[in-house]
């Protein structure tokens, strides 16, 4: 492949993130802001003849920070904006918004609330510089103020070149 072919081709990156943290109001009444944390993580899916198998560990590495600020907008639905941080050297960021609006509903169990949302990498910093793609998000709360979030990035274009 010619050099100037592989400025072109930028690489994609797939990953997923578990987030655990904290939702609060906001300065204005109406946002309420997430905030969390999540580590470097291995995920395995299984298929096998009983069924499907998944497992999310730990695994060595620097963590990611979310935080997010997310507006409700009508029953059941939110909109939102944030970043993700790689590392704590701050180096790498991708800023996202939701892509129409995002959905709650009760949870499975008592007292919970369950949603998702698709997230627009609007831009980054870093190794997501020239980023863009989306992230799809759900979210599962067992508290008003405890949040998991599970993050997973389908499709970003990175400004490194495949090689």
């Amino acid at each position: 492949m010619a050099a100037a072919d592989q400025t072109k081709c930028m690489r994609k990156i797939v990953y997923t993130m578990h987030f655990r943290g904290q939702t609060s109001a906001g300065s204005d009444s109406e946002v309420l802001r997430t905030t969390g944390s999540a580590t470097s993580c291995v995920v395995s899916t299984v298929i096998r003849p009983s069924g499907m198998q998944t497992d999310l560990k730990a695994s060595e590495g620097d963590l990611a920070f979310l935080d997010s600020k997310l507006r409700v907008t009508g029953p059941d639905v939110f909109q939102e904006d944030g970043t993700i941080t790689f590392g704590e050297d701050n180096e790498h960021v991708l800023r996202f918004s939701t892509v129409g609006q995002g959905h709650v509903t009760p949870g499975i169990e008592p007292g919970t609330m369950a949603g998702t949302a698709s997230w627009k990498v609007d831009s980054g910093e870093g190794q997501f510089a020239s980023a863009r793609g989306f992230i799809t998000s759900t979210l599962r709360s067992a508290t008003p103020v405890s949040v998991t979030i599970f993050s997973a990035v389908s499709s970003s274009c990175l400004n490194e070149p495949w090689i």
